[in-house]
């Protein structure tokens, strides 16, 4: 497996950070030594879609519960109001690079 990943950004829960069409690079090796932090911007898992992934801001949080997951953009974002808490098991890695479409 690669270190580096790449994904689409398919919605509008990130702007202004990330718009529909962008692209992120993620670093899926980048929680192998040290957890996530607040602030972190990840690619997870959906936990309402399988097969599906969602870019993310850690909010809060740690391993033993889970964390907290917000969109920058709240009125059009999916996030942990609404799944609640992410187990780390479910975040693929942190975003490294973003790439304008």
């Amino acid at each position: 497996m690669f270190a580096l990943a790449r994904f689409r950004i398919d919605d509008r829960s990130m702007e202004p950070a990330l718009h529909a069409g962008d692209y992120v690079f993620v670093n899926r090796w980048a929680y192998r030594r040290k957890a996530p932090v607040a602030g972190d911007l990840v690619v997870l898992r959906n936990p309402e879609a399988a097969g599906q992934f969602l870019v993310k801001r850690i909010m809060s949080g740690d391993t033993a519960t889970g964390f907290f997951v917000l969109g920058d953009n709240a009125f059009h974002s999916r996030d942990s109001r609404h799944f609640g808490m992410v187990p780390v098991q479910l975040i693929v890695g942190k975003v490294r690079v973003h790439a304008k479409a």
